[in-house]
């Protein structure tokens, strides 16, 4: 009985045998991934593991406190923290890595900090041209959050 190998089945077959290379190579270099034959898209199977094959994290905080703790007590060589003052924003990525040995970049620490109503009020007026009439009742209204400092800082 012969059998006749029409293009779709010689392309599953090749795709297969495609497949099986990469696996191939997959396996040597340690990865705990598949490809399947399927255009050979890479397929994560941490998910079937109980636990995960290495730490990630993101965590999202107002507390600076919080936020250092998380920062120092995972920090590694290659640890970066990047400020938006701006935004009042900070980014802590502690698996970057180095140049010569760069992490995954998914182990992160968020600080993003709420504006207080003082420092809301502080922005209302910056860059403002006040009256003098003004300016008084503002620093009259905020005066329990204002100091004041001379040329020398004191």
């Amino acid at each position: 009985m012969s059998q006749n190998l029409d293009a779709t089945a010689i392309n599953q077959i090749h795709a297969l045998i495609s497949a099986q290379g990469v696996n191939e190579i997959i396996s040597k270099i340690g990865a705990d991934a598949v490809a399947l034959p399927e255009n050979f898209r890479i397929h994560d199977l941490e998910k079937f593991n109980l636990n995960r094959f290495r730490f990630r994290g993101a965590l999202s905080t107002a507390s600076i406190d919080d936020f250092t703790r998380y920062s120092k007590d995972l920090a590694d060589e290659g640890t970066r923290c990047f400020i938006d003052a701006d935004n009042m924003r900070a980014v802590s990525v502690l698996n970057l890595g180095t140049i010569d040995e760069p992490g995954h970049a998914d182990n992160t620490a968020t600080l993003k900090l709420k504006k207080t109503a003082p420092f809301s009020a502080l922005l209302s007026v910056n860059g403002e041209r006040n009256s003098q009439k003004s300016l008084a009742e503002w620093i009259e209204d905020w005066a329990d959050y204002l100091v004041g400092f001379d040329a020398n800082g004191d």
